[in-house]
């Protein structure tokens, strides 16, 4: 066995990050007799929502997307009463607009499950913060094993660096990143 061997460290760093996102979730219910009553209805409802929002903010929503449509029909013991139209709809803007908006879709008609969920337009830079952070933990934790084991760090061999970032988020955006490192290392001396 030769005097240099390799030392295998790893480091995870979680970063909080500051959304520049946000969406509005809006939940929208009718119903109607007909399947095409509920669907009138629906669209409707979402025009009230959306023009109101658009009364708070003029340049509001940038951008609205239907992510969830559910029909289904409605019976009682008497037989079949009708349909009930449940859709959801994310409305895209900027995170400092969200909470007044979301009020405002809520007195507009926009039901149960309305929320705010929070993103990044270009998670990137979170990405590499949380990298640049698990590979100075895992740096640490190669010198502080080294110092242990009575060796010294040669070359450094091998880097594999994961990380993430939530592409959005109900709460706090965090990035994490797990950066795993391989040294050369010999005695000291």
């Amino acid at each position: 066995m030769g005097t240099e061997s390799t030392l295998t460290v790893t480091g995870e760093a979680t970063v909080p990050v500051s959304s520049d996102v946000a969406w509005l979730r809006l939940v929208l219910v009718v119903e109607g007799k007909t399947a095409s009553e509920a669907a009138s209805a629906s669209a409707q409802r979402l025009t009230i929502v959306l023009d109101s929002i658009r009364e708070a903010e003029a340049h509001l929503p940038e951008t609205v997307t239907e992510v969830e449509r559910d029909l289904v029909p409605l019976f009682d013991d008497s037989g079949h009463l009708g349909y009930r139209l449940r859709r959801v709809m994310k409305a895209q803007m900027p995170p400092e607009a969200t909470g007044v908006l979301l009020d405002v879709a809520i007195m507009a008609g926009a039901t149960v499950g309305s929320t705010i969920i929070w993103g990044l337009r270009d998670p990137h830079t979170a990405r590499a913060r949380a990298s640049e952070a698990a590979l100075a933990v895992a740096h640490a934790n190669a010198h502080a094993a080294a110092a242990i084991l009575g060796r010294e760090l040669g070359e450094l061999r091998d880097v594999d660096v994961d990380s993430s970032v939530p592409s959005e988020s109900a709460t706090l955006i965090a990035a994490h990143a797990c950066a795993k490192l391989s040294y050369a290392h010999r005695p000291r001396g």
